[in-house]
């Protein structure tokens, strides 16, 4: 059986969490199948920290190109994921998060409202200069052809428009994410019928083998919560999926299931270096991508990473494979300055010393911006 400490260095090796192996931030993204990105800032933050330049900046350009994207791949979430992925995803997804959210579009009385509401999206994204708009110039539109856009119809119209597969976030302007036209700004080739023939079985394969892979050790259960897939259907594409992947022990009665190897690139980097404290991004994937979080911080300081467990993630810092309290920001007129919030009241001065060099290399935005 892995232990909890094991079990979350395999993870940080298998995210490339530890040696940044990824030299571009859309090969980050692909290897991570979806990295959740309703912070803005902190998604940006989670894709810089895999990649050899571990630049802020970077990440943005690829966005900019339309490398990478945000969209609502699963779950009613927004996630960023490298373009080549976002379409074949949604179209696996879509169908059950529109069905899920059908009550409310009936409750916002925009159900009826939404094919109309898609061809103003892309109308409006076709009319301006840069082909990508802002939400609010967005709502101004549907206003203007009598959509209602206040009381939350505005985030509940864009997120089915996601689900749909119409529009998607592709460059920033400043700390805010521009509305795309789906159709136009993802690669020809990424559909559902391009990448797999239309197969859902040959994508839904492929999709759990790229979060084994990505994320594992992890299990099938984990991934059915992961994407709110059915687990039957999983199970029946495991076989394809788990080839020549390797097991790492059983997890509540499930095989651990990731990269082979991971054991032995953890002695090749070492127990020390492995130890060192490092700073977690809010939301980021080591702490996101599953569902079994007490492996990674103890149960009883859970609410502190989730204040009023109301869903929003704090930054973390971790060490030794564990979370051991949250960190801040503070702005001031020489830089920002590093605040450690610590469970247990306080860390080792060797603790303080790593997570202060992990704060001066962090890819810190000039403006997180909050989202979905």
């Amino acid at each position: 059986m892995v232990t909890a400490n094991e079990l979350v260095e395999l993870r940080m090796i298998a995210q490339g969490f530890v040696t940044a192996p990824f030299e571009t931030p859309a090969a980050a993204a692909t290897h991570l199948s979806a990295s959740q990105g309703q912070h803005l800032g902190g998604v940006i933050a989670s894709l810089a920290l895999r990649t050899t330049s571990g630049a802020r900046t970077d990440v943005v350009s690829a966005f900019a190109r339309g490398e990478i994207v945000r969209g609502y791949p699963m779950r009613g979430t927004v996630f960023a994921v490298a373009a080549d992925d976002l379409a074949w995803q949604v179209a696996l997804t879509g169908q059950r998060q529109l069905a899920s959210a059908k009550r409310r579009r009936i409750e916002h009385g925009l159900d009826e409202l939404v094919p109309r509401a898609a061809e103003i999206a892309r109308a409006t994204i076709a009319a301006a200069d840069e082909e990508a708009i802002s939400r609010s110039v967005l709502g101004e539109a549907w206003e203007a052809a009598g959509i209602p856009t206040d009381a939350g119809r505005l985030y509940h119209l864009v997120f089915t428009l996601m689900a749909r597969g119409d529009v998607a976030y592709g460059p920033l302007q400043g700390s805010e994410h521009l509305l795309v036209d789906a159709h136009e700004w993802l690669p020809a080739g990424s559909t559902l019928g391009a990448r797999f023939n239309g197969d859902e079985r040959a994508a839904l394969e492929h999709w759990l083998r790229a979060y084994l892979t990505g994320h594992g050790p992890a299990t099938l259960r984990d991934f059915a919560w992961w994407t709110k897939l059915p687990l039957g259907r999983i199970r029946a594409a495991a076989g394809e999926a788990t080839a020549g992947l390797e097991a790492y022990g059983e997890l509540e009665g499930e095989t651990l299931w990731g990269r082979a190897g991971l054991r032995e690139e953890r002695e090749q980097i070492g127990a020390e270096a492995l130890a060192v404290g490092r700073l977690l991004p809010p939301f980021d994937e080591l702490v996101l991508g599953y569902p079994d979080r007490h492996y990674i911080v103890p149960a009883e300081h859970h609410a502190r990473l989730v204040p009023g467990n109301n869903g929003v993630f704090r930054p973390s810092a971790i060490r030794r494979g564990a979370i051991l309290g949250t960190w801040s920001a503070k702005p001031r007129a020489a830089g920002p300055e590093f605040l450690l919030e610590p469970f247990a009241g306080s860390v080792s001065k060797a603790a303080q010393a790593e997570f202060v060099r992990a704060f001066a290399s962090y890819p810190h935005p000039e403006k997180d911006a909050a989202g979905e």
